[in-house]
């Protein structure tokens, strides 16, 4: 039987992800970060693409994730807890950052939990007017120490906020802390997102890979070392070209 709570499609150079399932607030349940972590190292290890576009159908983007123990069982130990629950989480996490290209998430409403650290952790998201964001876990009486793993991107007094108030924050304080990318008008976020998609293919997947890279790599260096690893990669990437200009 097909699977259709999480929808992949893809449409070089792009591969479309949607989560669908609605009716539970497009909360993810534990197979389906096996399966969202296989199907993006799938895609890394194929190559050829310009980016991966996640998002949610319906009114909000997740819920995060629903916490039901498996077949097996609630764990029964620390390691049980790691291999069970965690590393399935942390494995998401891990494949974004591999993949090459961009991940790019557009937020017409909650992204709540886990939802709300998949757009912390993409590296381009855009945000309707009417998005809000959460990272709820210490009512459940849980320290999001995995949420928080994938807010690199995002200011540290934005991330304590958002663990200590456990409140929503809204697109406007998601741009400022820089957990997402854009802020536009609700009714404008599917077309800005395929502007946006529209420009991106006409790009060099390498050139896009390199940035990537270069992103993540260079904020915890030295300004010297960065300034030389820039230097150095520049020169490698347009040598492909024979082009130094």
């Amino acid at each position: 039987m097909a699977d259709d709570r999480l929808i992949f499609e893809e449409k070089a150079p792009y591969l479309h992800v949607t989560v669908n399932r609605q009716d539970e607030n497009n909360k993810f349940l534990d197979d389906m970060l096996v399966i969202l972590a296989d199907k993006v190292n799938e895609a890394t290890a194929q190559g050829g693409l310009n980016g991966i576009v996640l998002r949610g159908a319906g009114p909000d983007f997740s819920h995060g994730r629903e916490q039901k123990p498996g077949p097996e069982g609630p764990p029964k130990n620390a390691y049980e807890a790691r291999t069970q629950s965690m590393d399935k989480i942390l494995n998401v996490y891990a494949a974004f950052r591999a993949f090459p290209s961009p991940i790019i998430t557009a937020v017409q409403g909650k992204a709540l939990g886990f939802a709300c650290a998949l757009v912390a952790g993409s590296d381009v998201a855009f945000a309707s007017e009417k998005a809000t964001f959460a990272l709820p876990e210490m009512h459940h009486g849980t320290p999001p120490t995995l949420a928080i793993s994938a807010h690199s991107k995002v200011a540290a007094k934005t991330v304590a906020h958002l663990v200590y108030s456990a409140e929503e924050i809204d697109a406007q304080h998601a741009l400022a802390s820089g957990l997402v990318s854009q802020i536009v008008p609700h009714d404008e976020l599917d077309a800005t997102l395929e502007r946006f998609l529209e420009t991106l293919a006409k790009f060099d997947p390498i050139d896009i890979a390199t940035v990537k890279k270069y992103i993540a790599t260079s904020p915890g260096l030295p300004p010297d070392i960065a300034s030389d690893l820039a230097g150095y990669t520049m020169a490698t990437i347009k040598s492909r070209h024979n082009s130094y200009k």
